[in-house]
């Protein structure tokens, strides 16, 4: 099981090389553990730092540096919620009967901001959050609670991207029909999908 850390940075760069380069200098010159890096949907580079604030810190300082012009958007998190943490490496929620919420951005640190942001000041449950593969370079997180919830985590996701222009969509679905709580459950990812016969059968 992957150690969970208090502080996190992520990195995206525009170009695999400068990736590379600017994931090893921030473990040559920073006391941070690589958590995750590697290329990712539309040719960029993602590095996922993690450890104590200060040491995240210096870690993610120094990946501004070496990535200059070729980073797209950058985070520091130093207190980063532990559903986020856990949904960045694949941990699912269920979505069985509340309303949902979905934010759509253009790069993967906005859309873990907003995460962030948005479960510390809302009473949401976060279903899943993706992060460039298969969406075109995108990032995506669904939300699910009660309705005004919801709504107030797509408030707080808006201010929060507003600095950037980092946002590329919202929607909020008051009250789903069971087919999609039933695909969401499983995957928001087409071929992933549960199949149904036209007659309604699963395939």
């Amino acid at each position: 099981m992957k150690k969970k850390h208090s502080s996190i940075a992520v990195i995206e760069l525009k170009s695999i090389a400068s990736g590379i380069f600017t994931g090893d200098a921030m473990l040559k010159h920073s006391p941070v553990s690589m958590v995750r890096s590697g290329s990712v949907h539309n040719g960029k580079y993602l590095i996922l730092i993690g450890g104590s604030v200060a040491s995240v810190e210096e870690g993610y300082r120094n990946g501004l540096t070496a990535g200059g012009n070729s980073i797209s958007d950058s985070l520091f998190l130093p207190d980063v919620h532990i559903s986020v943490f856990n949904a960045v490496f694949g941990k699912r929620g269920n979505c069985a009967d509340g309303s949902i919420a979905t934010i759509e951005t253009q790069t993967v640190p906005s859309v873990i901001n907003a995460a962030d942001a948005a479960i510390k000041g809302s009473d949401v449950e976060i279903v899943e959050i993706r992060m460039a593969d298969d969406l075109g370079g995108k990032g995506l997180v669904i939300f699910t609670g009660k309705l005004e919830e919801v709504e107030t985590a797509v408030k707080i996701s808006r201010d929060v991207l507003a600095e950037k222009d980092t946002l590329f969509e919202t929607s909020i679905v008051p009250r789903p029909v069971t087919e999609i709580y039933g695909q969401l459950n499983n995957s928001s990812i087409f071929s992933s999908s549960d199949t149904i016969s036209l007659d309604g059968e699963e395939v």
